[in-house]
Order: C-alpha cells, then structure tokens, then sequence
C-alpha cells in the first residue's frame, strides 16, 4: 500500500490509502454490478409487467416503480466509474466529476424520489382497498393509477429543480507540500501528463465542490425539507400502513382456516355449505398474493431507506464531532458507501419478490417468455410468405423435434379442430344433398 503524497493530513495518510482501496472495492466493482444486475432484472419486470394479462391498478404502479427503479440505476452507474479512481487526466476528470454534479446524481435523485412516491402511493391504495373494498373499488382501476403516477413525475420534477443548480466544481493544482485535499470531490492524484498545460505535471490535482454564492443560504434548509419529504415521512407513513396490511393478510389467513374447522365439526354436507365462486376465489387469491408482494417491497424498502436517514451529512457531523472529530473523513466515507450500496439493492431485487409471493407475475413470465421462444423458433424456419399449411406439415414433421413441446402440441389442436371442422361443414353438404336428392324424386 503506497501512501499518496496529495493527502495534507500526513498523520491519516495510511487510513486514508485504506479508504480508497475500500472506495475502489466499492465503487468501481460492487456498485456497477449492482446497476448492471438491477437495470437487467427491471427489464425483466418491464417484460412481464406490460402483458395484457397484468391489467389491474397495483401493476401499473409496479410498472411505473419499475421503470423508476430502471432509470435511476442507468443514472447512478457512471457514478461509479467516477468515484471508482479510473480516470487520471485532469480535463477528463473535470468534465467527468461536473457532469455527475450537475446531470448524473440531480437525475438519479430525481427519479429515486418518483419510485419512493409510487411506492407510498401503491402502499396507500392497497390499504384502503382491503378496509373499505366497496367504496374504493371504483377509484382503484388502471386510469386512475396512471393519472397519479403523472402527478408524481410532475411535483417530483418541479422539487428537484433545485439539484440541478445548487453545486458547482473548480479544478485545484498546487504543490504537494502546499496541496489541501479537505475540499476535495476526488481522490486526489499526481499529474504525470497533460495535454493542456506541462506546467501540471509534478503537481497535485483534484476537483473541489462548491455551492454557488446565490443559493448557500437556503442549500440546507431545502436539503432538511427533501429528507423529511422523501425519507421520513414516507418511512413512518409506509411502517404503519405496512404493519395494517401484515395483520389484515393473518387475519385472512385465520378466517380461512377458521371456516374450514367450523365446517368439519358442524358435518354440514357439501351441499349445505355456501361455496364461493371459482372465478371470485381466483381474483380474492391473486388480491392476497399481490399484498403480501407489497409487504415484501415495503419491507426492503424500510430497511435500505433507514440506512440514508441516519447517514445524512448534517445529522452524523453533529452527533460525531464531540467524540469522534475525525469520523467525517474516515468512518463516514465506508458509512455513505455502505449506504449507498443498499440503495442500490432497493432499487434492483424486487423482480425477486414478485417470483417468490405473486404467482400471477411468475406464471406470466414463464408464459412470456415461451411464447416469445416459440416464435422466435417459428421465424428461424419459416418464411413471412408462407401459409398456416405449410407450418402445421412442419410442425408434423420429423424435423420439429427442435422446436418446444407446446409450439407442437398447439399446432396440433388447431389442426385437429380444423379437422374436425371440415368433417362436420363434409357431412352437413352430404346431407343437404341428400335432401335435395329426395325432394326431386317425390313429385
């Protein structure tokens, strides 16, 4: 481990070099696999989310969750080729570090807060749709559920206008004897070549953040209103609303098994006992499923979200600066890179969750995905020209044995049907000619 001359505080260089070997850990490899995992497994969600089978309101908020969740992993994962040491010349650094500023981290903050709205949202409907389903059960449709999500990304937008003009960036070369690296957004590095001025090489180099002049003064306040809009009160509001919906899933489950005790010890006969509809079953089945799907999310939520609440900047430094003066530059930077690893998981593994408790999701993902095979397989050996006939001889034939199972077996029902269907329209013709047969022999 090679300690680096551009630290001023000479008496932590060495935690500070074991820092950035954990930063670079981090950043350059845990937090882009995650964006990679996370922007595949939302695809993934897109893919199924948008079939017409999934129509119902909490779909669309799972759908426009999803594309949040997507956009704000697309944003995020040039932040770790930044912060993960890759870049050495300085213009390129400069450029890269102001563009995060200023567009990357304004733009994944953004939609981060558009997929925590659509959470609340979502969580919100979900309660009241299980405590009062009769005076609800209008409201809670797909247009509904599309004109909120337009709202969200509309106050969301006008909140975050803001990020985008609060911080600037300014470049900082000195000597490494004079260098000060506490203003630093970078990791600071020697100049061994520039394409802009020779004089910079030898010297230390580094971006340095700031807020602009006119914005200083209410910079804090509205980063203050942002947690508690974003973090806390979402947090609280989603705790007890979450706690409702466990207790009304157990209750749902003890009424079920209630009534089927009663049943057994009254002997009541089959026929006596009212039975609830197989299609009304299947809908309170997939309702049931579909909460317990938003417990899950909510939970997960809860936990990656506390870690930001109790990692904000202001908060740690008035709780650390009494015992621990020094956390701010060591101990914080593992803390905010922990935090930020959970905020990536938060966005990336609910495709998870919807295979584990929503059976709905994943029998439609199975079933999306062989169809799309089954035509891709069909477009390989077919020609666009050729007709119905043609496919199903290729479907009987020995040479299908490379195409999935239900692609023949579905191409033989519609063959026999077809079948079927030209015998009866044979033995309806037979008999009208029969008939007109009889009729010209009577007189």
């Amino acid at each position: 481990m090679s300690k680096n001359p551009c630290l001023n505080n000479t008496n932590q260089t060495h935690y500070h070099d074991l820092l950035h070997d954990i930063e670079i850990i981090g950043y350059r490899y845990i937090t882009l696999i995650i964006c990679i995992f996370g922007i595949v497994c939302n695809i993934l969600n897109l893919c199924v989310l948008l079939q017409r089978r999934l129509k119902e309101s909490p779909y669309t908020y799972l759908t426009g969750l999803a594309v949040a969740d997507m956009l704000t992993l697309v944003f995020i994962s040039p932040v770790s080729v930044v912060r993960g040491d890759y870049i050495r010349n300085e213009q390129i650094l400069f450029d890269a570090v102001r563009f995060e500023g200023q567009i990357y981290m304004p733009l994944a903050n953004y939609f981060g807060q558009v997929s925590i709205m659509i959470t609340l949202a979502l969580t919100i409907e979900r309660y009241l749709f299980t405590t009062y389903p009769l005076r609800t059960r209008s409201f809670c449709k797909p247009r509904y559920a599309r004109i909120i999500i337009a709202i969200i990304i509309v106050l969301c937008a006008m909140l975050s206008c803001p990020r985008f003009l609060f911080d600037t960036v300014n470049k900082n070369f000195d000597d490494y004897r004079r260098f000060n690296s506490i203003r630093c957004v970078s990791y600071p590095f020697v100049v061994e070549s520039s394409s802009r001025n020779t004089s910079y090489i030898g010297q230390c180099f580094c971006v340095e953040g700031q807020t602009r002049k006119i914005f200083r003064p209410i910079k804090n306040i509205y980063y203050i209103i942002m947690l508690m809009l974003n973090q806390v009160f979402p947090v609280i509001i989603l705790f007890f609303l979450n706690l409702k919906l466990i207790l009304r899933v157990q209750q749902s489950n003890r009424y079920t098994l209630g009534e089927l005790v009663a049943r057994q010890h009254t002997h009541l006969p089959t026929t006596a006992t009212p039975s609830i509809h197989p299609i009304k079953q299947k809908r309170l089945r997939d309702e049931h499923r579909l909460t317990k799907t938003l417990v899950a999310v909510v939970v997960i939520f809860l936990v990656c979200n506390t870690f930001t609440i109790i990692s904000y900047p202001d908060l740690v430094k008035q709780i650390t600066k009494q015992r621990y003066p020094n956390y701010m530059a060591t101990g914080f930077r593992v803390q905010k890179l922990i935090t930020n690893i959970m905020l990536l998981l938060n966005y990336s593994i609910n495709f998870f969750f919807y295979c584990a408790f929503n059976q709905k999701f994943l029998d439609t993902l199975k079933s999306t995905f062989q169809h799309r095979l089954c035509f891709s397989l069909y477009d390989d050996y077919f020609q666009p020209n050729e007709n119905l006939t043609n496919q199903r001889t290729f479907c009987h034939s020995t040479t299908s044995s490379y195409l999935p199972s239900k692609c023949i077996h579905s191409s033989k029902r519609f063959s026999a049907y077809d079948d079927e269907s030209q015998e009866l329209k044979s033995s309806k013709m037979v008999g009208l000619r029969k008939t007109s047969q009889d009729d010209n022999l009577n007189p």
